[in-house]
């Protein structure tokens, strides 16, 4: 069949470009210019134009034709701009789900299919067809698992999406490149943020911010109880569940009424411009509102089905139950979850199978 790879220049988009060309298929490269700088990546970074050099380069030694797409308007609109107002709002956005929604398997699919193909990415997840039902599975390699940032993927989707490395862990996907001859066999992995390459979230929030306008505001923090503990100076520098980086009123070591050490940012209230700072109890929540639903067979799951519900990319899960709402669904956790933070997803899982998910809510 005819396969469209997305090439990012790593190692696992690589090795999905070579298991396909080894298998036989048509395999075309295309990558994603997300940028219009010329400056080169720091090391761990991905999409950066030596990327694109390299994932060329993957093409070149693979024999398969190659094509960038500028998708630079389209990414600082659907991407870039909700990641910033959604920080300037005292959320926790997570920048990879929008961009595989709106770039990746929204866009980048279209052409895909416009080109009479199938998309094809590196990430770590699996599909299972079963009598034209599509099911999205974890990858195999749990430590490596990208399933989290797919939970809106839909039946229309999944039809023609193919991830060959989902079913390798990454030294076998590194073998694969190696046996392929490909650069990028020994490549470091992507981390963090794709377009804040310093790694200074808070800093690029702030230009971002200044160019449209809406600079931070500052403001107080304040203790559960209400108390006047310090300031802050705007609350795109917080997040729910942090303890670093709290003014020196709020971290004394003298007891405060009320307060146990060490403190915590429990909630950030952006109609007050407020931090609100807790002992590590106040984080806990047993329920939670999530909006923003998508269900993979596009329906939620019966609401006395117990599942796990992991609240961050890295989070072990946790069972619950959940009660479906208009736009969302209600989190009844089995036990009180740690720092469920506004802006992240809650995602579902069935044992390997992902079930859905959404955007944690305030309140």
């Amino acid at each position: 069949m005819r396969v469209v790879v997305a090439m990012s220049g790593g190692v696992d988009s690589s090795a999905a470009a070579a298991l396909l060309h080894e298998q036989g298929h048509e395999v075309i490269g295309v990558a994603l210019r997300l940028s219009r700088s010329d400056r080169p990546s720091a090391p761990g970074r991905c999409c950066s134009p030596d990327d694109l050099d390299d994932a060329r380069a993957v093409a070149d030694t693979l024999g398969i034709p190659f094509y960038v797409f500028e998708t630079t308007e389209l990414f600082e609109e659907k991407v870039i701009r909700p990641f910033v107002s959604s920080y300037l709002d005292g959320e926790t956005p997570i920048p990879c789900t929008a961009c595989n929604r709106e770039v990746k398997f929204g866009h980048l699919l279209a052409r895909a299919r416009a080109l009479g193909g199938k998309l094809a990415t590196g990430h770590y997840a699996r599909i299972d067809e079963r009598g034209g039902t599509y099911r999205l599975l974890r990858g195999v390699d749990h430590a490596r698992d990208q399933g989290y940032f797919l939970y809106d993927l839909g039946q229309e989707e999944l039809a023609d999406l193919v991830f060959p490395v989902g079913g390798l862990s990454k030294a076998e996907a590194r073998d694969v490149a190696r046996r392929a001859g490909l650069g990028t066999a020994d490549k470091p992995e992507s981390q963090d943020i794709c377009f804040i390459p310093d790694g200074r979230t808070a800093a690029f929030v702030e230009r971002v911010a200044a160019k449209e306008g809406r600079a931070p505001l500052p403001g107080q923090v304040v203790s559960t109880q209400g108390e006047v503990l310090g300031t802050h100076a705007g609350l795109h520098a917080y997040t729910v569940g942090q303890r670093k980086g709290l003014p020196p009123a709020a971290s004394v070591a003298s007891p405060r009424p009320g307060l146990r050490l060490p403190l915590y940012v429990t909630e950030l209230r952006p109609a007050e411009n407020q931090v609100v700072v807790g002992d590590a109890g106040a984080l806990d929540r047993a329920r939670f509102a999530v909006s923003c639903a998508a269900w993979v067979a596009g329906h939620p799951p019966p609401e006395d089905e117990t599942l796990i519900v992991r609240v961050r990319h890295r989070h072990e899960g946790a069972p619950c139950t959940i009660r479906a709402t208009d736009d969302g669904f209600i989190v009844h956790a089995l036990a009180p979850i740690r720092s469920p933070a506004p802006g992240q997803s809650a995602v579902l899982y069935r044992g390997d199978e992902i079930v859905g998910g959404g955007i944690i809510a305030r309140g």
